[in-house]
């Protein structure tokens, strides 16, 4: 069984070694947080800033964090639309991975409790 709150709070203390500068927690119930991106100066010498809030739902890693832009500066509306893509679509492959891996820790489960599996023979997983 999974200990959700363990894991996200494993995830946390990472992330806060990642992005000791830009990253704050804002709450304990439910986790909350915000990450803090800063772009190189451009033309202009103008930089983009964009501060990312991230909400751990209870069943999160097994369930996408809720998260939008909670501040930004110099963003064009078509950037806020991209990040918020990525996310998403970031989250998402996420999910998959995560899936994937509990299927196949599921599969080496059933095949240890297989009398007649050899992990030496692949195909001793075909004998019933």
């Amino acid at each position: 069984m999974t200990d959700y709150g363990e894991e996200q709070r494993n995830e946390l203390e990472a992330l806060e070694s990642i992005y000791p500068d830009s990253f704050t927690v804002l709450s304990e119930n439910p986790r909350s947080f915000t990450i803090t991106v800063t772009s190189e100066a451009g033309e202009n010498d103008e930089t983009v800033q964009t501060t990312l809030k991230f909400t751990y739902s209870e069943k999160y890693p097994d369930e996408a964090p809720l998260y939008e832009i909670f501040s930004q500066e110099n963003l064009e509306d078509n950037e806020v639309t991209s990040i918020l893509k990525l996310l998403a679509l970031q989250a998402e492959e996420n999910l998959d991975e995560s899936l994937s891996q509990e299927m196949d820790d599921l599969e080496l489960e059933d095949d240890e409790d297989d009398s007649d599996y050899n992990p030496a023979d692949p195909e001793s997983d075909l004998i019933d």
